[in-house]
Order: C-alpha cells, then sequence, then structure tokens
C-alpha cells in the first residue's frame, strides 16, 4: 500500500520556503556529520529538543540529546532541585526490515573510527559509503522558524537504496506542540516500517514512567523526582491510508504501521506531539492529549503556517550586520537560541543552558538578569516581564532567605530552581558569600521600567521587589566608627577571588544603585521612601586607588588573575558616574589580569566598554574574542568555555547580542528619553537594529560610518539624546545624528 499522507509536508511546503540552504544567509547547515559536529538544537520557549545527526530520536554522543520543558524540576533531595528530563519525544524510525534509518547513525563513530579515523569525506566514498550505509547527507537549521531538517541517502543492510528526509518543528504558535516528519523515498518495492516511539533513554530524573499505545496515541506520564511535577507526553501519528499502528510491546510507548513501498513513490508520516505538565493543567495527560488531536486535526501544513508567522512578529526585532556575513549569522543564531528557551507567556526564567541541556542543573542565576534579559528588553519587552515574572513570584522566599541570615528584605540566592530556596550545592562557597545577585536582579527591574514606563507593572511587581533588595542592603552593611558602611564577607562576580573579600567595589556599587532605584521607584509612583535607603547608599564605601586611577576589587587586592569581568562593569551595565579616564584605566589594568581561558561573556563587557569610550578598533578586537572561540559548528552554538563548559550557552549569546543592541549604538534607556552615542568599527559596513521598543514606540537605528539614521515606526514622538543634544524623531519619520568618529582616526 502506498501510503501518501495529507498530514505530512511536501518539498514545496518546507519551511525554507523553497530557497536552497547553501545561499540563505537564515539557514545554517552541515554535510557532515562527524567532523567537529555539535547537534542541532530548537525550542518554541516552552518545550524543546537537542535533534542528533539521524534528524530524530535519542543519542549519547557527541553530545546527549535532552528534551525539556520549562519548570521541570526535581525535589531539592541531596540539597538542590535539578532539571528533569523528558522521554525523547522525536523519534520517527524508518526501516526495511534488514535494518533501520537510526541504526545506521547509532554506530556512526565506531565505523568512522574503524574506516578512515575521522575523515568524512572519505566514509562517503562509493566502497565505504556502502559499509556506512549513509550518503548525501545534509541537515540543516532554519533561524526563521526553528524547524531543521535532515536529508540522506540511505543504503540497509540488505542493499536497498533509500531517500529519507525529517523535519523537526516546536510550535511557537503553540507553547505544547510540537510535530516530526519523515518522507521516505524508496528505490525499492517491498515492505517499509515506520515506529513511533517515547524513548526513555532520553529522561532522567523522573520516576519510572506510566506508559502505553491505543485510542490513536502513545504517552508517557512520568514525575520529577521527589517534586510531584508532572509531565505528560503525548503522540498522535498520522499514516493515512495504512492499516493501524500496532504497538510494539504491551505497557510501551512505542507503535508501527507497515505499508507497501514502490519504487519513486513518497511516502510521508507526521507524529503530532503535545507535552504538558502539572504546572499548565490540572489533568495534565488530558491536556496533552488535547492539544495533540486538535494539532493533528489542523495538518502539519497548518501548524508550519502558524509557526512561521509567530517567528515571524518575534524577528521584526532584527540586529543586521553589513559587510560580515559570518557575523551575521552569528548574530541571528545568537538570539535565535535566547528566544528557544524564553516566551512571553511563560514564567520561567533561563538557566545559562535555556531548555537546551540540564547544565548547571538547570539552575537560575544572575546570567539571566546580566547577560540574557538585557538582549531580550531591547526589542521583546513583553518576554522580558515573563522572565522577570520568576522573580516577582519568588520574593517570598527570598524574604525567608535574607530572614534565615539574620537580615531584612529580600535576598535572592546564588542558584535557583523550582521554589527560589538556595540551590547551590553545599560544596560551593558562592551560594554563601556571592551576594551581588540581589543587585544584578534589581537592576533588571528597574531597566525594565525605564524601557517600558509601565506604572502599573511597577506598583504591582517593581517596587515591591526593589524596595526589599534595598532592605536586605540596609540591614546587611556594616558602619564603621566614621559612619561609613562596609558590605563585609563576600565573592564579587570574580569567582577566582572565594574570599570572603570586605567591600568588593562591584557589590558596593551594585548595592548603591540598587538602593537608589528603590528610592527612585517609590518617588515615581507618590510613595514614601525609607530614608534608609539613600542615607545607607551615601554611606557605601567605594574603594578607589588614588595612586593607580583604578578600583581594587576589593579590599586588599593586590592585582592577581581574575575569572572574567569584574571591575570593568561598573561602567556598563551600571554606569557608575566615573570619568571616563577610570573606565579606560580599569579596562587597561584589568583585560591583561583576565584568564584567557574565562567565559565568554567578559569580552563582550570589554568591547561594549571600548566602544563606550570610543575605541571601536578594541571594541571590535573583542568582539572577535568575545565570539570565535566559543561558538561550535555547524549550527553556531556557544560554549561557556573555549574548552568546553555549558552548552548551547545563553550566557554567552546574550552577551555577544549586547555589543551590538548596546556597544556599537550606545543605546541607554532613561524614563524621559532615549541615549545614544553610535560608533561603527571599520570591519563593518554598517549595524541596524530594528524593532527596537521604548515606552510605546517602535525605532530603527541604523548606524553607518557616515552617518546613524534614527526611524520611528509606531507611537509618539521619540525623545533621543546624541551627543549632549535632544532630538526629537517625528511619528513616522526619522532624525540624522552623526556617527561618532572612532578615536584612532581623530
Amino acid at each position: 500500500m502506498d501510503a501518501r499522507t495529507a498530514g505530512g509536508p511536501t518539498q514545496g511546503s518546507a519551511p525554507t520556503s523553497g530557497v536552497s540552504a547553501a545561499f540563505d544567509e537564515w539557514v545554517l547547515s552541515t554535510d557532515d556529520p562527524l567532523t567537529d559536529y555539535h547537534p542541532a538544537f530548537t525550542g518554541n520557549g516552552r518545550l524543546a529538543a537537542r535533534v542528533p545527526a539521524a534528524g530524530n530520536g535519542f543519542a549519547e554522543a557527541p553530545v546527549r540529546t535532552q528534551f525539556h520543558v520549562a519548570g521541570f524540576y526535581t525535589g531539592r533531595g541531596g540539597g538542590w532541585s535539578r532539571k528533569a528530563s523528558l522521554p525523547a519525544w522525536t523519534t520517527l524510525d524508518v526501516s526495511d526490515g534488514s535494518g533501520s534509518f537510526n541504526d545506521a547513525f547509532s554506530s556512526v563513530r565506531e565505523t568512522e573510527e574503524q574506516l578512515v579515523g575521522g575523515d568524512w569525506a572519505a566514509v562517503t566514498r562509493p566502497e565505504a559509503g556502502a559499509a556506512r550505509g549513509i550518503e548525501r547527507y545534509r541537515q540543516s537549521l532554519d533561524l526563521r522558524t526553528g524547524v531543521i531538517t535532515t536529508e540522506a541517502r540511505w543504503t540497509s543492510p540488505a542493499g536497498r537504496v533509500t531517500d529519507v528526509r525529517y523535519q523537526v518543528l516546536t510550535d511557537r504558535s503553540r507553547p505544547h506542540v510540537a510535530a516530526v516528519t519523515v518522507t521516505v523515498t524508496p528505490h525499492w518495492a517491498g515492505t517499509l516500517v515506520v515506529t513511533d516511539t517515547l524513548d526513555d533513554r532520553a529522561a532522567s530524573r523522573t520516576t519510572p514512567a506510566r506508559q502505553g499505545a491505543g485510542a490513536g496515541r502513545i504517552w508517557t506520564v512520568t514525575e520529577a523526582e521527589g517534586s510531584g511535577i508532572v509531565a505528560a507526553v503525548v503522540s498522535v501519528l498520522d499514516a493515512a491510508g495504512t492499516a493501524p499502528p500496532r504497538p510494539v510491546e504491551e505497557g510501551t510507548a512505542a507503535w508501527t504501521v507497515t505499508v507497501r513501498a514502490l519504487p519513486g513513490h513518497p511516502c510521508s508520516f507526521t507524529k503530532y506531539v503535545s507535552v504538558v505538565t502539572s504546572h499548565d493543567a490540572d489533568d495534565p495527560p488530558g491536556a496533552a492529549r488535547a492539544h495533540a488531536d486538535a494539532a493533528a486535526r489542523a495538518g502539519y501544513g497548518r501548524l508550519a503556517d502558524d509557526n512561521h508567522r509567530a517567528w515571524a512578529r518575534e524577528w521584526e526585532g532584527d540586529i543586521v550586520v553589513r559587510g560580515d556575513a559570518r557575523l551575521q549569522r552569528q548574530v541571528r543564531a545568537s538570539k535565535f537560541y535566547l528566544l528557544t528557551s524564553v516566551r512571553e507567556d511563560s514564567p520561567w526564567s533561563p538557566s545559562p543552558a535555556g531548555l537546551s541541556s540540564d547544565s548547571y542543573n538547570g539552575h537560575v542565576f544572575w546570567d539571566t538578569e546580566t547577560w540574557i534579559l538585557p538582549s531580550l528588553l531591547a526589542q521583546h519587552p513583553q518576554i522580558a516581564e515573563s522572565v522577570l515574572d520568576y522573580r516577582v513570584r519568588r520574593l517570598d522566599a527570598a524574604r525567608a532567605y535574607a530572614s534565615d541570615g539574620g537580615h531584612g528584605g529580600a535576598r535572592f540566592p546564588w542558584e535557583s530552581g523550582l521554589t527560589g530556596d538556595e540551590d547551590t550545592p553545599a560544596w560551593a562557597p558562592f551560594g554563601r558569600l556571592e551576594q551581588h545577585v540581589s543587585s544584578d536582579v534589581a537592576l533588571a527591574f528597574w531597566q525594565y521600567w525605564l524601557a517600558t514606563g509601565d506604572e502599573r507593572w511597577l506598583r504591582t511587581s517593581g517596587l515591591p521587589v526593589l524596595s526589599a533588595v534595598a532592605d536586605f542592603w540596609t540591614s546587611r552593611v556594616t558602619a564603621d566608627a566614621e559612619g561609613r558602611c562596609h558590605i563585609n564577607g563576600v565573592i564579587p562576580p570574580d569567582e577566582y577571588a572565594e574570599g570572603p573579600h570586605d567591600d568588593s567595589v562591584y557589590t558596593n556599587v551594585a548595592a548603591r544603585a540598587a538602593l537608589r532605584f528603590a528610592a527612585r521607584a517609590a518617588e515615581t509612583l507618590g510613595q514614601p521612601a525609607d530614608p534608609r535607603w539613600t542615607d545607607v547608599a551615601d554611606r557605601l564605601v567605594i574603594p578607589f586607588d588614588q595612586a593607580q586611577g583604578i578600583h581594587p576589587e576589593f579590599t586588599g587586592y593586590e592585582g592577581q588573575r581574575i575569572k572574567q569581568a569584574d571591575v570593568v562593569m561598573l561602567a556598563y551595565p551600571w554606569e557608575n558616574p566615573q570619568p571616563a579616564e577610570v573606565s579606560r584605566a580599569d579596562l587597561e589594568y584589568y583585560v591583561p589580569r583576565t584568564h584567557e581561558d574565562g567565559p565568554s561573556m567578559t569580552d563582550s563587557v570589554h568591547s561594549i566598554v571600548y566602544a563606550e569610550l570610543g575605541d571601536a578598533k578594541a571594541a571590535f578586537e573583542h568582539t572577535r574574542r568575545s565570539v570565535e572561540p566559543f561558538l561550535r559548528p555547524p549550527f553556531e552554538q556557544f560554549a561557556e568555555a573555549r574548552t568546553g563548559g555549558a552548552f548551547t550557552f545563553l550566557t554567552g549569546h546574550g552577551g555577544f547580542l549586547q555589543e551590538f543592541l548596546h556597544g556599537y549604538s550606545g543605546l541607554r534607556w532613561r524614563a524621559d528619553r532615549v541615549v545614544l552615542a553610535p560608533i561603527l568599527p571599520d570591519p563593518l559596513d554598517g549595524i541596524a537594529l530594528r524593532g527596537l521598543r521604548w515606552r510605546g514606540r517602535v525605532f530603527d537605528i541604523d548606524i553607518r560610518h557616515d552617518g546613524t539614521t534614527v526611524r520611528l515606526h509606531a507611537g509618539e514622538a521619540l525623545p533621543v539624546e546624541a551627543a549632549g543634544q535632544l532630538h526629537h524623531v517625528p511619528a513616522g519619520g526619522e532624525v540624522r545624528l552623526a556617527s561618532r568618529t572612532p578615536v584612532a582616526d581623530r
């Protein structure tokens, strides 16, 4: 029987709109699944999948494929909660009876090593290709839609040749829905078997699943260990024109369909998947069944169109880099990966690796507020609000944490998981001592207020958090005999300085700013501010070495090597009021003292501060340093460090994007205007920031060597300050500004 299902996509309906990946700047692709290959990743902000070289299913290497859904945490057994992983829901294998397509990939590395020791070009030669079973391979990720397409010609152990094409879609328009389709074109006649599976090998930190097949579906229901959070995964297989699927084995989440294969006749099969947790519904299995059934009724074409439209709305906020095609791909990939793990209707904060893996146990750090959020806020304030809602909902836990330490107000934990309790492993000192995280949260809340002007939010969410952080610092400081206030016994952002140390300059500057944010927020709302907030802020000690003209990292700092950006962050993002020569002196002192194998976001801060100082050449050098050693081919994903670490590292992607959104533009938020200081490095022809949003306005910034244009697309006139002058961009109009001349060219 020829199984041409109406639900599966055809070549003409591919999300790449028929444009060849080789010539499409939005598509990342590879023809080599072995050499320096790192598997693709996609998500819709609520659920996500790591897709292996085979284009579907589960693989242990080279990176374990994990399947995550937001909020699926274990309990705090052992002292902290952890992210749990779902069964692999993308498996849709095809077989001719002598072997399967996925089997051909399961031994890919073993065979490759035996045959040619790592040379994919050699294994695809005719004499090796037959042994390998895979030829004409290509895998691609369309950044416009998040669809991952994998194509190959497969020769089975019986010598039958079949063209196989997979697409994996996580539907941005339907937060609980994904789809996997396989189109099979046999060059032989016989029996073709397609197997739909929910593969438990990918699951981790979950109780044994209740699973089965029947009533047109396969399903699995499991719980995260110790927390009682339930996750239900349901798959509906569209195989019109075939006999009903048969369960592989009773009590398993797998079934097969068998069809008659005809030479040259393509057969398409689509599985519609839904993932629902007990955060989302009182009856996760029932809700998952309903979502999967509705997706199957809609069909793949409808899902693909809706997903494309949803992503198109997100891509209204674009960053265009002119004159460097590779850098353009890197920028767009970075934005894509941020969006895979966040959405505006999901009150979950991304961990450093987002939904791509359980790195750092899936915990939330200052990475979110300091590195990730600013790159969302500039173009996606609705998503930024959802991310901040994670902290709002855990304010009571932060109050309890401060109280447990003998302090007032709210202290946010260094690592946060399900509940908002301190989830840092007990062996690490950072949970006890790296307390600047509360100020980092406050900065993100203040930036959101500046960017949106949402007084309702400020009243109900912003001020409660800002005032609680201010109360914490008021109770946390120690006054000396002269009345000066100190913050003793902490670890600064530089984690090599485990300390504890007194008067970390970053911690003190951040605490001073947080205290003032609370006072200004209360004043904005016409509410009384605690006078202690500004009093303590004015008396906080800010260490400064007059002889060297720099800020020492902490009291007693003697120039030892540091792990990552610390003092240089006073200039950005904190905008500490300090002369430009101090910012430059801090850079020149700390850059050579920063560990060359430190995390990726350090160079992004260095780039932004150099741009602020007008040194476009140094800024661009650090842009290169902030991205090239960290990106992993072929899909431009950040690793945490040059040598490895967390992957896919959203913190690195977020820091990298800030170089364009806030570095070369000089974009800074104010309550009554937008501040710009545009500058363009010589190697680039231009940078365009599209779909920026500030207090109801939507505008673009187009930076060129001969000038910068600000265009206002929506909202009232836009007040813009540049070079000390205030301009007003009229509704529907534009204003031309001078681009700064790099210091080396003056």
